[in-house]
């Protein structure tokens, strides 16, 4: 009954695409988030049910015949310089196919700006890409010493360029994958350390989380080592690399494997600091991301945060409110303790999904939110939920249109859609 009622939605969606006008067609056509969430208001407005709203979403937007080859995503930085973040699609892109996104963070980030010209102007451009790879579109965000990837307006630049190509091209959001080279490899660090959703592996190249170690860094917020463990790190270093060597990088390795991050580490002999290593390290390299494709609706996730109006989300866990007063976790599996140094309070959640039944141990946690997904909950049945090994939920989960659009807005990903918010309160 089920499949028949999923089949009969997407009959409806696929008709209501036939008809003009598509009542969806300015939600999908709007420009950021934000003004998809204000599209999302006037949908609300109208008669259409869940399940329809929801294969719409499922099927996604019309891709019409972008731009190919080479050009730049530009906007203002709060510092004076300009973002210049370079797209590359390929010239046989189309748009009925989805297709990978590669972004690419680059060396050199303390370097002055170089993006200072004004709109309409020639912007420069980028070096050749040393390590070119399969059949995608490229993202070359731009960093400089005002803007480095460990900042947090940096990170907001990384995520408007992603959204804005989403919306272009029919980018396939369970591939969208990160990668970076010396200061573009610590980027990619912290990336996965600090925002996570939107990234299927990381691939850090000749770099260090040891530099996030270091104070003097400047990098925004606090480092939670076990929040590495939800993704999978391909990690490359040079035998004799002047700055961040094999020998100096395998400690933070067997770190990683001790606390159960998923990782693959490819050291190369001989190698100093550069990517002479590529022709070899190609193939191993797009093998890694052809097999790891990013889970919209894991079982498992960690999660760890200092605050809570940014950086406390990984994909359907939400941190909401912090719990001052609670000491550090118990667990030196899952634990930087002595790695990082941690000033400001933190919480932290681990959580388990099994059908309908969500287990979760906190820390610091006053209260979060379970996103629940028709791909991953039965909506027919009860969703229960058990915090520190005590029940606190046992109920049925009604389907909700306005978190539905809220969360489309947002996140604008096809596979990732929320039928619910359950907030859970931590006693």
């Amino acid at each position: 009954m089920r499949r028949l009622m999923v089949v009969l939605a997407l009959t409806l969606a696929a008709r209501l695409m036939a008809q003009a006008p598509d009542p969806f067609a300015t939600f999908f056509d709007a420009a950021d988030p934000a003004a998809a969430m204000a599209e999302a208001d006037k949908l609300l407005a109208g008669k259409v049910d869940f399940d329809t709203i929801y294969a719409r979403l499922k099927q996604g937007r019309r891709y019409g015949d972008e731009r190919r080859g080479e050009y730049a995503l530009r906007w203002r930085s709060k510092s004076g310089p300009f973002f210049n973040n370079i797209v590359d699609v390929p010239a046989d892109y189309d748009p009925a196919s989805p297709i990978q996104l590669r972004v690419q963070l680059h060396g050199g980030v303390g370097r002055p700006s170089p993006n200072a010209v004004a709109p309409g102007r020639e912007a420069p451009g980028r070096g050749a890409n040393r390590i070119a790879g399969e059949r995608q579109i490229y993202l070359h965000p731009s960093g400089w010493a005002d803007a480095q990837w460990w900042d947090e307006e940096q990170v907001d630049n990384i995520f408007r360029a992603v959204d804005a190509l989403k919306r272009k091209y029919n980018i396939d959001e369970s591939r969208i994958y990160l990668t970076g080279i010396s200061d573009g490899a610590t980027g990619v660090y912290y990336m996965a350390i600090k925002a996570p959703t939107v990234w299927a592996s990381y691939l850090p190249l000749n770099g260090s989380i040891g530099v996030l170690q270091n104070f003097q860094t400047g990098a925004d917020g606090e480092m939670y080592g076990n929040n590495f463990v939800n993704d999978p790190l391909y990690i490359v270093n040079g035998e004799q690399d002047p700055l961040y060597p094999v020998a100096g990088v395998e400690p933070h390795i067997r770190w990683f494997r001790a606390m159960g991050v998923p990782l693959v580490f490819r050291p190369q002999a001989g190698a100093g600091h550069n990517t002479n290593w590529w022709p070899t390290e190609r193939a191993p390299f797009e093998k890694f991301v052809h097999d790891h494709p990013r889970a919209a609706h894991p079982e498992k996730l960690s999660w760890e945060t200092e605050r809570v109006d940014k950086f406390n989300r990984n994909r359907w866990l939400v941190i909401d409110k912090l719990r001052r007063g609670e000491g550090p976790s118990t667990d030196p599996r899952l634990d930087d303790t002595g790695f990082f140094r941690h000033v400001l309070p933190s919480g932290r959640v681990d959580v388990t999904r099994t059908g309908n039944a969500f287990a979760a141990n906190t820390r610091g946690v006053a209260q979060f939110t379970l996103l629940l997904s028709p791909d991953a909950v039965d909506f027919s049945k009860p969703v229960t939920v058990m915090v520190n090994g005590k029940p606190v939920a046992t109920e049925a989960v009604k389907k909700d249109v306005a978190a539905l659009l809220r969360w489309s807005a947002r996140d604008n990903d096809r596979t990732m859609l929320y039928g619910a918010e359950l907030k859970v309160t931590v006693h």
